[in-house]
């Protein structure tokens, strides 16, 4: 079984992500991507962690190392797949594992607001710096991912599943994608 989770900015994507591998049984990858795929290509992880989801569409599309990079992430990425049970936060696996027959694809996204209030409560940030963070970061990882992969981040059509955090809470968005991931795999 194999569960990819794209999310917004403090939606709650790693949390819910731990507790559904914890509760089936899967690795669990997120920044730890980044290490095992610089690990495997031999390059220094601090290359990997300035491009990871980062970039501006201009700067992705003029710099051939970070295509480089993307593409040592995606062979981690399906490699780890490879040996099946795990499951990937971030990172466009989705798309880099789009052919799998045995994928679970999940978009999470929160209001605004509670986003904001994540963020304040767990960097101290004011409300404007952390309105600011989030508008930054659905521009950087909506530009990573619709370069990358020719689609549109977070258009419901490219998942299996949408859940709103907000809406949810990240326990019961944990069980929704639990007891789907069991429904997908009998």
């Amino acid at each position: 079984m194999i569960i990819t989770i794209g999310r917004q900015l403090a939606a709650g994507g790693r949390a819910a992500g731990r507790r559904v591998a914890e509760r089936l049984g899967l690795r669990y990858y997120d920044k730890e991507l980044i290490l095992e795929a610089a690990r495997q290509s031999g390059l220094s992880p601090d290359m990997f962690l300035r491009a990871d989801e980062q970039l501006g569409l201009f700067t992705l599309a003029l710099n051939t190392d970070t295509q480089k990079l993307f593409q040592l992430q995606s062979d981690t990425i399906r490699r780890l797949a490879e040996a099946g049970n795990c499951l990937f936060v971030g990172r466009a696996a989705d798309y880099v594992l789009r052919d799998r027959h045995d994928l679970l694809s999940v978009f999470l996204t929160a209001d605004t607001a509670d986003r904001i209030m994540r963020i304040m409560s767990g960097q101290h940030l004011s409300e404007r710096e952390a309105r600011l963070l989030v508008e930054r970061a659905d521009r950087r990882r909506a530009g990573f991912y619709n370069f990358y992969t020719n689609r549109r981040w977070g258009d419901a059509s490219g998942y299996d599943l949408c859940l709103n955090t907000s809406r949810l809470g990240i326990d019961r968005t944990a069980d929704l994608i639990v007891q789907t991931a069991r429904l997908f795999n009998s």
